[in-house]
């Protein structure tokens, strides 16, 4: 299934984007680092912040047990997209 916001009345596009976040589920967020190889990784912390533009937002924390970050946090900071 494609969804393309462009082609959604904000009522419809706002439907899919809260049942993204509720009841809060996992994120599955990729990236991709500097050699071109995919990740895939879980986040807990993702919210939703706008409808128009639609914006899903995700926190890449770090761990408290020894203050590292995923790898997608390395792969975003590496490999700019935008």
């Amino acid at each position: 299934m494609i969804i393309d916001p462009k082609e959604l009345s904000t009522p419809k596009l706002q439907a899919y984007l809260q049942g993204a976040v509720s009841p809060r589920p996992i994120a599955f967020v990729s990236s991709v680092d500097k050699e071109g190889n995919v990740n895939l990784s879980p986040f807990s912390f993702f919210n939703l912040f706008s409808m128009n533009p639609p914006i899903l937002v995700f926190s890449p924390s770090r761990r408290v047990r020894d203050n590292s970050t995923k790898h997608t946090l390395q792969n975003v900071l590496e490999v700019p997209r935008w």
